[in-house]
C-alpha cells in the first residue's frame, strides 16, 4: 500500500471555475501543497492544476484547456504526475513544473514522515481520521461507498507478559507488513492506539467484510520473525457508510461496537451488518 499524506489523499484542483469545483473534490486545508499550487499558477500561466499521485480515485480532466504533464518521480519510480491546465503557458513553464514536481514529491515524503507510525507502517490516528473524514465527506456529497474495518489483536498483553515487549513490538510489526500487503492501493491503514487498527476502505460493506475475512485469516497464520512459537489472532468489526451511518464517528462507533461484540463471542471472529442487497450475520 503507498502512502499520501493528508494534503495529498487526492488530487487537487485549484483555480477551477465553479461548476467544476462542485463536481470535483477538493481537499480543505491544504497548507504547504496549496502554496505551491497557487505559485505553480502564478509561474506558469496556468488556471488549474492536478496533483495526482498513484492509487488515488481519478479525477476528470478539463476538456477545452491545454494540458502539461510532468511525472512525480521517487528514486527513478513513477508515482505519480503533475498536471497544469490553461490557454497559455509562459515559456518556462515546462523547466518550472520539473522543479515543482520534486518539490511536491519532498514534500509528500515529509509529510509521511510526520503522518505514520514507524513501528508498523500504519497511519497515526491523527492522520487516520483525517482520511475517514475525506471518505465520508464524499459519500455524502457523492454516494460513493465507504467502509470501516476495525480489529485489535487478541489477548496481546499476555503475550509481552510472557515474551517482553520486544515480541509485542515483533508482532505488531508482522501485523503491519501483512495488513499492507493484502491491501488494495486505495485502501487507507492506520493505527489507531496499542494493538487496534482500522482499515478505510473505499467500497460497500460486503466488499469490506471480504477483505475483512481476508485480513483475519492472513494473521492467524502469520510468523512473527524470531519468534516463531507466538500465535496470534485478531477480531474484527466492519461497518459501512449508509443513511443512518453517515458521519466519521458514527462510522467508527458502528465498528467499534461490532468488534467488540466479536470480542465477546469468541474472538478470532469478524462482525459486520446488513447490507443493502442482502443480509450478513452479524458475526
Amino acid at each position: 500500500m503507498s502512502y499520501h499524506s493528508p494534503i495529498v489523499v487526492q488530487s487537487i484542483l485549484a483555480g477551477v471555475d465553479k461548476s467544476a469545483a462542485e463536481a470535483t473534490p477538493v481537499c480543505e486545508a491544504l497548507g504547504p501543497l496549496d502554496t505551491l499550487i497557487r505559485l505553480i499558477r502564478r509561474t506558469t500561466g496556468a488556471e488549474s492544476v492536478m496533483v495526482q499521485f498513484e492509487g488515488d480515485m481519478p479525477q476528470p480532466i478539463r476538456l477545452g484547456r491545454e494540458c502539461l504533464e510532468v511525472p512525480l518521480m521517487r528514486r527513478g519510480k513513477r508515482i505519480g504526475a503533475l498536471r497544469c491546465f490553461g490557454t497559455a503557458f509562459t515559456p518556462e513553464a515546462d523547466s518550472l513544473m520539473q522543479e515543482f514536481a520534486a518539490l511536491i514529491v519532498e514534500q509528500n515524503d515529509l509529510s509521511a514522515q510526520a503522518h505514520v507510525d514507524a513501528l508498523t507502517g500504519a497511519l497515526t490516528r491523527r492522520a487516520f481520521a483525517d482520511d475517514m473524514e475525506r471518505l465520508v465527506s464524499t459519500y455524502r456529497r457523492s454516494g460513493v461507498a465507504c467502509s470501516l474495518i476495525m480489529f485489535d489483536l487478541d489477548h496481546f498483553k499476555k503475550i509481552n507478559d510472557t515474551y517482553g515487549h520486544q515480541a509485542g513490538d515483533a508482532v505488531l510489526r508482522a501485523v503491519g507488513r501483512l495488513v499492507k500487503r493484502e491491501l488494495r492501493a486505495e485502501d487507507r491503514f492506520g493505527r489507531l492506539g496499542g494493538e487496534e487498527f482500522g482499515v478505510l476502505i473505499a467500497a460497500g460493506i460486503e466488499t469490506a467484510t471480504e477483505i475483512g475475512e481476508r485480513l483475519r485469516q492472513a494473521i492467524a497464520a502469520a510468523v512473527v520473525d524470531g519468534f516463531e512459537e507466538i500465535r496470534v489472532t485478531a477480531s474484527l468489526g466492519v461497518a459501512g457508510c449508509d443513511i443512518e451511518i453517515d458521519s466519521a464517528t458514527a462510522l467508527m462507533s458502528v465498528a467499534d461496537q461490532r468488534l467488540y461484540s466479536a470480542k465477546r463471542t469468541g474472538r478470532d471472529k469478524l462482525c459486520t451488518g446488513p447490507s443493502r442487497t442482502r443480509a450478513i450475520p452479524l458475526c
